[in-house]
């Protein structure tokens, strides 16, 4: 009877072991003695970061004035900027990257046409944060909030946010998704509100490789829409049940992954939610992040190795005590890896994360428990992930096999058989021709 003896080198299950998620490596605050809330952030070219968010006038106190920061890599201030006027109020919730360096703000400016509503517009900055020009938009409707921007293949862009007018499917006052389509100096080429009976805003836009757009937000539930080139849409979708959603993304095979929160019944059963969604909008599949209390998601970010990296807010103790910093690592098929929460003695919103150059992430939001005010800008900086890891993520299948000549050869009644892996991986052994 023959028999065979199979040494097997490097073989295991290839899971990652992320037991573990990463330190912080450091923190900043920054605002006055009122408030100030960091809405975006956005790695720069020198591998800094740009923040964006608002703050209490220096000036005219209650009121709000954009407020920009750039950061080095380490943490340290570049420079500071302040936009807006002193007897009004001027939010920016975003600051993208553009093609030429500069950046791209958008938000809502009040009194941009003489009177006290709220006007969308955008705002091109050049590398140093100075303001090459300002646009507003004003559609003689109540109030317009920009919400986010983008910038689209042909250098204009595209601009989402919500708007207070009369709507006739709602048969009154209530708030519509608005779209804008710009060129790139700013100025309109399309615009579109979306009057539907429900009330709507769209939080978050990105550009699609079909040189359009993907917009979501809340119109009851989850809310979804596909922009194409001209401004106009393509497809709206709702999904699940009562919900918001507030970050999307584009993947390498032109569908989709939507993120936010989504109430699945009973008491504090807010809980974050991911949607793998195809090219049309329709859904491969969905993930519900449950804990023991309400949790809201706020930004999305898609890893180097092809998985997602979640940031929001969660409650203490059931609910009970304040909110912490939530942040949530997946793999490609949404299922967790890790998960850190960061806070202090009073409530911390992150509104924003990316994953930085050297592996690790930036987080923005706002803290009560730190810093100068009431409420201060906060931006947490983590680590890399765990190299060994991140290394099991990056390559699922072994790059490399080495078989060795069995011996002895010939044989009888036994041999063994040596092989080598560059990496971990699961094995499946066949052995034929044994006669």
């Amino acid at each position: 009877m023959r028999f065979i003896t199979i040494a097997m080198m490097l073989i295991v299950v290839g899971v990652p072991l992320w037991a573990q998620a990463p330190d912080t490596v450091w923190t900043r605050t920054f605002g006055l003695a009122d408030y100030d809330i960091a809405w975006g952030v956005e790695e720069t070219a020198d591998s800094g970061y740009l923040i964006t968010g608002i703050s209490n006038s220096m000036t005219y106190p209650g009121w709000e004035d954009i407020l920009i920061i750039k950061l080095n890599r380490d943490g340290s201030t570049a420079w500071t900027k302040r936009y807006g006027t002193d007897t009004t109020s001027d939010w920016a919730q975003c600051g993208k990257k553009t093609s030429d360096g500069g950046y791209i703000v958008a938000g809502q400016l009040t009194g941009w046409y003489g009177d006290e509503a709220n006007n969308y517009f955008l705002m091109k900055l050049d590398a140093n944060g100075d303001s090459l020009w300002t646009r507003g938009y004003d559609y003689d409707t109540t109030n317009d909030w920009g919400q986010d921007v983008c910038q689209t293949l042909d250098g204009g862009y595209i601009m989402v946010g919500t708007s207070y007018y009369w709507s006739p499917a709602q048969g009154g006052y209530d708030w519509s998704a608005n779209i804008v389509r710009a060129d790139p100096n700013g100025n309109k080429t399309n615009h579109l509100l979306i009057d539907i009976k429900y009330s709507q805003d769209l939080h978050r836009v990105t550009a699609t490789a079909d040189g359009g757009a993907i917009a979501i937000g809340q119109a009851g539930a989850f809310y979804i829409v596909k922009i194409n080139k001209y401004g106009d849409t393509t497809w709206v979708k709702g999904y699940g049940g009562v919900g918001d959603g507030w970050d999307i993304l584009q993947l390498a095979d032109g569908g989709y992954m939507a993120f936010g929160d989504r109430d699945f019944g009973g008491s504090d059963d807010e809980d974050f939610w991911l949607l793998r969604l195809d090219t049309l909008g329709d859904t491969l599949w969905s993930k519900r992040y449950q804990r023991p209390a309400p949790d809201y998601g706020y930004g999305l970010e898609q890893t180097a190795d092809g998985g997602f990296v979640m940031a929001g807010t969660t409650y203490r103790n059931g609910g009970v005590d304040p909110t912490d910093f939530l942040i949530i690592r997946t793999d490609a098929d949404g299922d967790t890896l890790w998960t850190k929460t960061i806070g202090g003695d009073y409530g911390e919103y992150a509104t924003d994360i990316r994953q930085t150059s050297d592996g690790g992430y930036i987080v923005v939001g706002r803290t009560e428990s730190f810093g100068a005010g009431y409420w201060d800008f906060y931006v947490v900086k983590l680590a890399p992930d765990n190299p060994s890891a991140a290394d099991d993520i990056a390559s699922p299948r072994p790059t490399a096999f080495s078989l060795g000549a069995n011996y002895p050869n010939p044989f009888n009644p036994g041999t063994t058989i040596e092989y080598a892996l560059d990496r971990r991986a699961v094995v499946r052994i066949d052995i034929v021709n044994l006669l």
